[in-house]
């Protein structure tokens, strides 16, 4: 029996209905962009004190200088986090927030209680989601590969469409 015109099979053979679909993909946006806006919230103040040439009272967990593991950590929780909200390299930033994570866990939490490692374990958790789903139908990246994908790359990207 064949699948009806709006059902398709994925990688997997997995039928996939195409409200289930739909219903993944709004998952995967409210992820994506809810914990980018919380992490941005984290970035923020570690971009101020970034700014404000206040690194060395940063911590040093891996040892290269406080200023350097603060600029890190600005750049995975802030700038990588950008990206992720409006889903453009999301795998690529979910990488760097995975290890600043990994770090933030595994290194530099080490001695801690769980309380404490309670909230890094959850972006661990969230950042390597993204990096296996990567951004969704509902991004950037999503409307590049499409692009690219086409072949017809001499007409406008698909953002000068939208705008």
């Amino acid at each position: 029996m064949q699948p009806a015109d709006d059902n398709r099979r994925d990688a997997c053979g997995i039928l996939r209905t195409h409200s289930s679909a739909g219903w993944l993909e709004m998952g995967i946006m409210i992820l994506r962009v809810g914990v980018a806006l919380m992490m941005l919230a984290h970035g923020w103040p570690k971009l101020q004190l970034l700014l404000d040439a206040r690194g060395g009272e940063w911590m040093d967990p891996l040892g290269w200088g406080a200023s350097i593991s603060l600029g890190m950590c600005v750049l995975a929780e802030f700038f990588c986090s950008l990206a992720i909200l409006i889903g453009v390299l999301t795998r690529v930033a979910a990488l760097v927030l995975v290890i600043n994570f990994g770090v933030a866990l595994f290194v530099y939490g080490q001695s801690s209680s769980w309380s404490v490692n309670e909230l890094p374990s959850l972006y661990l958790i969230c950042f390597i989601t993204l990096l296996c789903t990567g951004a969704g139908s509902y991004s950037v990246d999503h409307l590049l590969v499409r692009w690219f994908c086409s072949g017809k790359r001499e007409d406008t990207p698909p953002l000068g469409k939208i705008f």
